[in-house]
């Protein structure tokens, strides 16, 4: 009986799965095509010809692509495509292969995924940077302080047992937690400013940016390229006329979007 109950709790799992897909299936033309744009955005980076692929960029993403660094692929590959908007518009993940200065991971490329929004705009697929776009919170690895120091009966220092010794990551999930940003809720009141500390702890340099804006609220980073264990600040000024909102801070060659909360009293 226990085994025909689970057997029937599978098949229902799947069919909801299936009927999942069926139903939110994009047209055969609309999903080639994107997937199409994809690969020739992503093609472009990999050959080493991040220009060519301003042809593929929404207007409004324009200068935030010219002002951002262009990464460098090895190679792409398409994991993900979930559509919305009457498949008007579309996030994909994209797996690609990238050197990160990162000890243990230098020598070679990682597969780092990569978000990537689209929508359509006169009637083709266009790359672009979604400013409402927030995270509720950033994926990796939790840190941990070191081994405690361990000794042997007679007092002496001694090798810690395996499984005390830190762990070397074998994922790209840690990359996101490479930038930490204090705090990421700012309160500040109009004809004042506040700061955000941010802090790169990685062993490479990292590439900020602040995309988004606040209406009566003045964005100023004092450190775009932050070097391995370096500090920015992020300062905050309202004006009289100043509302609340949100800020995005990208994370090159990450890709992580921080988004800040600026409330103003």
């Amino acid at each position: 009986m226990m085994r025909i109950t689970l057997l029937a709790l599978v098949a229902a799992v799947c069919f909801a799965q299936s009927a999942e897909d069926i139903f939110n299936r994009p047209p055969a033309d609309v999903d080639q095509a994107l997937r199409a744009r994809i690969t020739e955005f992503y093609g472009y980076h990999i050959s080493g010809q991040p220009r060519k692929a301003e042809a593929l960029v929404a207007e409004d993403t324009k200068d935030y692509f010219y002002n951002n660094n262009k990464p460098s692929y090895t190679h792409c590959e398409i994991r993900q495509i979930k559509y919305s908007d009457n498949f008007t518009k579309a996030k994909a993940t994209i797996l690609c292969g990238m050197y990160v200065m990162v000890p243990g991971f230098a020598d070679k490329p990682l597969d780092v995924p990569i978000p990537s929004n689209w929508k359509i705009e006169d009637g083709k697929w266009v790359w672009y940077v979604d400013q409402q776009q927030r995270r509720a919170s950033p994926m990796g690895l939790e840190m941990t302080p070191g081994p405690p120091v361990h000794t042997a009966p007679n007092g002496a220092p001694s090798d810690p047992p395996e499984h005390a010794l830190p762990k070397i990551p074998s994922t790209p999930d840690f990359l996101y937690n490479l930038v930490n940003v204090d705090p990421r809720d700012v309160e500040v009141k109009r004809g004042e400013s506040a700061r955000v500390n941010i802090t790169n702890t990685s062993p490479g340099t990292m590439n900020l940016q602040v995309t988004g804006k606040i209406a009566g609220v003045e964005a100023t980073l004092d450190n775009p390229s932050p070097k391995g264990n370096e500090k920015a600040v992020l300062t905050l000024k309202a004006g009289e006329e100043a509302v609340s909102g949100t800020l995005q801070l990208v994370v090159m060659p990450t890709g992580q979007v921080i988004p800040i909360k600026v409330t103003v009293k």
